[in-house]
């Protein structure tokens, strides 16, 4: 995994980054992640037994929402 520089560091930049990329370079899995709270299964935060906050990491952006079964 890569970071892109500070000019494309919003999501729909580096969107526009990787379709020019995929027009002019042989490319391929390039996914945009951002940072985010990780959820378990049912939607809920996982929280670090540690520290008691919630665990931050890099999801795939955009946010795939989960719809629970009523």
């Amino acid at each position: 995994m890569r970071q892109l520089s500070p000019l494309f560091d919003a999501p729909q930049y580096a969107q526009q980054f990787i379709e020019l990329a995929r027009k002019t370079l042989k490319c391929r899995d390039m996914h945009i992640r951002a940072k985010a709270v990780l959820v378990d299964a049912q939607g809920e935060p996982i929280i670090n037994p540690k520290t008691k906050a919630p665990k931050v990491g890099f999801t795939e952006w955009p946010p795939v929402k989960v719809e629970l079964a009523a």
